[in-house]
C-alpha cells in the first residue's frame, strides 16, 4: 500500500514538474538577409576572402547607392564601411579556390544583413546626398486630419522626426493651414488634379504625408466622468503633387490600452510609432533610386502622334522606358522611366531642342 501511495505521488510530482516547467523559447526571428554571390583576389587566401566579403558588402550597398549617383563624393560609400564588412555578413560558403600565378581568386554565396547594412552604412550625410542628388531635396508636407478637418499634431510630429532622421530637411508643417484648407490638403486622389493643384499651390510642396484619422471613443462620462477608451484608424500615404503617384502607402489600427482621459494621446502615439518609421524608409528608398518617374506632357505638333512620340522620347540619353498614357485636347501625356531627375530630364530636352513650359517635382510641360 505505502509503495502504491509512493507511486502516485512521484507521478504526481512528475506531472507537476511538467505543469510549471517554462516552455522552450521559440526560434528567434531571423534578421532579414540578401543572399549575394562576389568574388575576391589578393595574395594570399585570407586576403582573398576579405576581398570577397567586401565585394558582396558592396553589392547590397548598391541596392541603396547607386553608382550613377551623380555627386562625386557619394559614388561608394566611406571605406570604414567596407572595413567592416565582415560585420554585416551572417554566414558564407566558398564556392571555389583558385591560385594562379601566386594570386588567390576566391568565390563565396554570402548572406548580407541587410537591416545591419541599412542602419550603419548611410550616415546621414549620406542620406542628405542620395535625397539631393535624386530627388532634388524635396519639400514634404506633413499632414494628420479627421473629416472633420481636425488636425493632429502629434501624430504630424512623429513623421517629421522620422522624415528629418532620414536626411529629408525640408519638412513642411500644414497643421496650422484653417480647417477648410486642411480638408483640401487631404484629398489625395490620384485622379483629382484640381485638389492637387491647389495643394501645390498654397504650400510649394513636391509629396504630401497625408494621414487620416478615423477614431471611435468608447465613454463611461455616466459612471466615472474623464475616462475614455479610444479606437483609431490612421491611412497614410505619401503622394507627389505633381503626379498624384502614391510612393507609399500604410494603415494602423490601434486601441488605448486603458481607460481614461489620455486614451486618444495613448491611441494615436501608437499609430506614429506603426507608421512613421516605414513612411520615412519608403521615401530614403525612393530617393536611393537613381532612376525617376517622370510625366511628361506636350502638344501632339510638337512630338507627332503616338508613335512618332514614344520613338522621340526614348531616344534621350537616359530615358529607360516610354508609357504613353493618352491624348487630350492636342496634347499627349507619357510617363518616363528616367535616370535622373524632372530637371536632368528638363535640361536634356532643352538640349535637344524642345521648350519647357514648366517644371515641377516628377512633372514637365512642353
Amino acid at each position: 500500500m505505502k509503495r502504491n501511495l509512493r507511486c502516485l505521488f512521484l507521478a504526481g510530482l512528475a506531472m507537476l514538474l511538467l505543469l510549471v516547467a517554462p516552455a522552450p523559447p521559440l526560434p528567434a526571428a531571423r534578421a532579414e538577409a540578401a543572399a549575394v554571390t562576389a568574388t575576391g583576389q589578393g595574395a594570399d587566401e585570407r586576403s582573398a576572402l576579405h576581398a570577397a566579403m567586401r565585394a558582396a558588402v558592396e553589392q547590397q550597398v548598391g541596392v541603396y547607392v547607386d553608382s550613377r549617383t551623380r555627386l562625386e563624393n557619394y559614388r561608394l560609400l566611406s571605406d570604414s564601411v567596407y572595413t567592416k564588412s565582415e560585420g554585416y555578413i551572417d554566414r558564407y560558403d566558398i564556392l571555389s579556390h583558385d591560385v594562379l600565378g601566386g594570386v588567390h581568386t576566391i568565390t563565396i554565396r554570402a548572406e548580407v544583413s541587410s537591416e545591419r547594412l541599412r542602419a550603419s552604412a548611410l550616415s546621414r550625410l549620406q542620406k542628405k546626398a542620395l535625397i539631393g542628388a535624386n530627388l532634388e531635396d524635396p519639400r514634404i508636407g506633413v499632414l494628420a486630419v479627421d473629416a472633420a478637418g481636425e488636425s493632429y499634431p502629434a501624430l504630424e510630429n512623429a513623421l517629421a522626426a522620422a522624415l528629418l532622421r532620414e536626411g529629408f530637411s525640408r519638412v513642411i508643417d500644414l497643421g496650422q493651414a484653417a480647417a477648410a484648407r486642411r480638408a483640401a490638403l487631404a484629398a489625395d486622389d490620384a485622379e483629382d488634379t484640381a485638389a492637387r493643384a491647389a495643394a501645390r499651390a498654397a504650400t510649394g510642396c513636391d509629396y504630401l504625408a497625408v494621414v487620416h484619422v478615423a477614431k471611435d471613443t468608447e465613454s463611461l462620462d455616466a459612471v466615472l466622468p474623464g475616462l475614455h477608451k479610444v479606437y483609431l484608424t490612421a491611412a497614410a500615404r505619401l503622394i507627389n503633387t505633381s503626379t498624384g503617384e502614391i510612393t507609399w502607402a500604410g494603415t494602423a489600427d490601434t486601441a488605448s490600452s486603458h481607460w481614461y482621459a489620455g486614451a486618444e494621446g495613448e491611441a494615436l502615439a501608437a499609430a506614429a510609432r506603426k507608421l512613421a518609421r516605414p513612411l520615412a524608409r519608403a521615401a530614403l528608398e525612393k530617393a536611393a533610386t537613381p532612376e525617376q518617374h517622370v510625366r511628361l506632357t506636350a502638344p501632339v505638333s510638337l512630338l507627332g502622334d503616338a508613335a512618332a512620340a514614344r520613338e522621340r522620347l526614348a531616344a534621350l540619353p537616359g530615358v529607360a522606358h516610354v508609357y504613353l498614357r493618352g491624348i487630350t485636347a492636342g496634347r499627349l501625356t507619357a510617363d518616363l522611366d528616367y535616370d535622373g531627375t524632372a530637371a536632368d530630364l528638363a535640361a536634356a530636352l532643352t538640349r535637344a531642342g524642345y521648350t519647357v513650359r514648366s517644371l515641377s517635382s516628377e512633372a514637365i510641360a512642353l
